[in-house]
């Protein structure tokens, strides 16, 4: 509200609530229940978005208060699953958390909206969204739980628009210290907010993409000159019949247009056949994946490169005839090319070396990254866990106790399952992506600045979580049945917390109090960290509390079971006891932890696998192109290995000749990569674990690798060049 009166840079402002904080729905009516992910949002959302409606309307701005905001908006996918496509449902009541909805609009099929790339997984999109209904009697302001959105005015800049958000921020400073001290405004393009996460390595492949391209091109061009070469004298030849250079032109053009266009469109249908293969392994938080999909840019891009391609090499024998007399051609013999073919022909070949080593060393560095990610230590024990989510109508939940007297219930009875060891609850799973912090006090401590907070992690779990996860006790006791919202509050802390907070002290015993009015906690227990984030992030401080003990309502808890039975049975099993509690819980996400811990980890995964393959594709047409290189220079030179055989060469010495100048090119070809590769690994720094941009191992094993292949790839030409009988290449043309 602050903002939205102290601007005048905008057309308009609209907030959503952050998703750790937003509002869940348990549908009734249509079968067995289910849940469905809630957005609450102001009721200029998605004016501001520029959203047309498939159905209905938007909410209107009497309906965004308290009291008035028992309305709701479809997503499309949850009004052509959950209610059938019903083309009538605007202005029908629907239950949701035992209370009525009335229905008054439908979003379009492509609408989707997240702040971070990771908001566009499919299972954290918004099914249904509600007014936010903001109660002014209520807000807090060092709560900080909103994103907003807003659209600049038509002829108004983003840096005017930051410079009086920057005035507002610091009016709100100097107004409220305690909640908005050092708490700025950032004005952040939303294209620029959703790729941040991902823009760098989407960039670094399309680098990739672009050297290899170059690959291509570099062994198109040297099979083209070597054609060209070999054409030469029959060019010369129809031009000395009085054919027009016109003529020749038009008939090259055919014949490497034609090439050009085979080649364009096998790549082509190659590249739709990738897509199909590599759309199902793209990262669940990469930002749109799902929209993936060849377009018309794809096929004009795909056009114009095989056209160039053809038109630029396919004119190459005609060039030459240009620069020579038709009758000096016809003199020549057509094994020899010009020394300017030669020399373009060896640059081409030590610019293919010097890619291969700069994409080699790249995919090197991000293998040896993923490597040293997947060796990280979580903090848990992800053999043998499955996790779920569990809905609990507030209606029949209304308070932490009833929800710790079902958690108690529940873990008591999954036990007893075939196969299941022991079972506990979290609100915030590692690995979730789900989060939130409290600030606190500790006793006997001078009170903070104002505006500076003691801040951990918020962490309400049930009895028996540590153990069924494999969080390790370090020093003092757990949670058990005893501690409840009647008996005197603890909370178990980890090592990270303890490390910041009691640097030199026993934490055990001592007490702290998250707000104004609450209960005094007693610290019981130091745990291990647990890399809540991602396992290239770092441990945080974080607080543990019994459920019952916990300021917020924990109505959608995850349950975690260790189990030896696979996750089928095991998810039937768990399906099975909830529902003989209370058969109204929906019972989603289901997944393994170990899928969690592979699910955090695929945008790195994904990307070392694309630039491996990459690499791997750069060595081979490095070789090809190297191969083709010496292959060229044994014909063009198999009269003077027969001279020197003739007289008394060996064989060794003509292989040592071949190979020599084989080593000459790979040699310039991998300086030049080692420069490149040093150059340009800055652009990739930012996407390493655990690894050195300057890795010594990778950039010694890489140049070694290229040049064993490369040298094998020439040896076959040379030991072809060691067999040359002397009498037949003399009379050799």
């Amino acid at each position: 509200m602050d903002w939205r009166n102290g601007s005048h840079s905008f057309t308009d402002m609209a907030a959503e609530r952050a998703s750790s904080f937003a509002s869940s729905f348990i549908l009734a009516g249509q079968g067995e229940a289910s849940r469905l992910v809630g957005g609450d949002v102001s009721s200029s959302f998605f004016s501001v978005l520029g959203v047309r409606f498939m159905l209905g309307r938007n909410f209107l701005p009497e309906e965004d208060r308290p009291g008035k905001d028992h309305v709701a908006i479809l997503s499309y996918a949850a009004w052509s699953k959950r209610f059938g496509a019903d083309r009538d449902i605007a202005g029908k009541t629907i239950t949701l958390n035992d209370e009525s909805y009335r229905v008054v609009g439908v979003l379009p099929a492509g609408f989707q909206f997240g702040t971070t790339a990771a908001d566009f997984q499919a299972r954290d999109q918004a099914d249904i969204w509600v007014p936010l209904a903001l109660d002014p009697q209520r807000l807090q302001r060092g709560a900080h739980m909103l994103h907003v959105i807003a659209r600049l005015k038509p002829a108004v800049k983003l840096a005017q628009a930051q410079a009086e958000l920057d005035v507002i921020a610091a009016n709100l400073a100097q107004q409220y210290p305690k909640n908005n001290k050092d708490i700025g405004i950032a004005a952040v393009p939303l294209a620029d907010q959703l790729t941040g996460s991902v823009r760098g390595a989407l960039e670094t492949l399309l680098g990739a993409v672009g050297l290899v391209l170059l690959l291509a091109c570099a062994n198109v061009a040297n099979l083209l000159l070597s054609r060209a070469a070999a054409r030469q004298k029959e060019m010369a030849v129809r031009i000395a019949l009085g054919a027009g250079r016109g003529r020749l032109a038009q008939q090259l053009l055919t014949e490497s247009l034609l090439l050009a266009s085979l080649g364009g469109i096998a790549g082509f249908v190659l590249a739709l056949a990738a897509i199909a293969v590599l759309t199902p392994q793209l990262p669940a938080d990469l930002s749109r994946a799902a929209g993936i999909t060849v377009d018309i840019r794809m096929l004009i891009f795909t056009a114009v490169i095989s056209l160039l391609t053809g038109i630029l090499f396919g004119l190459g024998p005609l060039f030459a005839t240009w620069r020579e007399n038709a009758g000096e051609s016809l003199k020549q013999n057509n094994r020899f090319a010009s020394g300017i073919q030669t020399r373009l022909r060896s640059g081409l070949a030590v610019a293919q070396i010097a890619i291969a080593i700069i994409l080699l060393i790249g995919a090197g560095l991000m293998v040896k990254s993923f490597w040293a990610l997947l060796h990280v230590e979580p903090g848990f024990r992800s053999e043998n866990i499955l996790t779920a989510r569990l809905s609990l109508p507030r209606s029949r939940f209304p308070d932490n106790h009833r929800i710790a007297v079902f958690e108690r219930e529940l873990g008591e009875r999954l036990p007893g399952r075939p196969g299941v060891t022991s079972a506990g609850f979290t609100t915030y799973l590692p690995l979730s992506g789900l989060e939130n912090s409290w600030s606190f006090v500790i006793e006997g401590r001078p009170p903070l600045p104002v505006g500076t907070y003691n801040i951990a992690m918020h962490r309400p779990v049930s009895v028996g979580y540590f153990e069924t996860i494999g969080i390790p006790l370090l020093r003092g006791r757990s949670f058990t049945s005893a501690d409840t919202a009647e008996s005197p509050w603890v909370t178990v802390i980890n090592e990270s917390m303890a490390r910041e907070y009691w640097p030199s002290e026993n934490p055990i015993g001592q007490r702290l109090q998250n707000g104004p009015g609450e209960k005094w906690r007693t610290v019981i227990g130091v745990v291990g960290d647990v890399l809540h984030d991602g396992l290239d992030g770092a441990a945080k401080a974080e607080m543990y509390l019994p459920v019952e003990e916990s300021p917020n309502i924990e109505s959608d808890p995850t349950i975690v079971v260790r189990t030896a039975l696979d996750s089928g049975a095991s998810a039937a099993e768990l399906r099975g006891v909830v529902s003989a509690i209370d058969p109204a819980i929906p019972v989603d996400r289901i997944e393994t932890m170990r899928q969690l811990v592979s699910g955090s980890v695929a945008q790195p995964r994904f990307r070392t696998m694309i630039l491996a393959a990459f690499s791997l594709l750069a060595l081979v047409m490095a070789s090809i192109g190297i191969y083709g290189v010496m292959n060229y220079l044994v014909i063009q030179r198999t009269r003077e290995f027969g001279i020197r055989l003739s007289l008394g060469a060996t064989p060794t010495d003509v292989l040592r000749l071949v190979l020599g100048r084989a080593a000459t090119l790979i040699g310039t070809g991998t300086c030049l990569g080692l420069v490149g590769s040093v150059l340009l690994v800055r652009l990739i720094t930012k996407l390493l674990f655990g690894t050195a941009p300057l890795d010594p191992l990778t950039f010694a094993a890489v140049p070694v690798l290229l040049a064993a292949v490369a040298l094998v790839a020439s040896y076959i030409p040379a030991r072809r060049a060691t067999r040359i009988d002397p009498i037949v290449a003399l009379r050799c043309e």
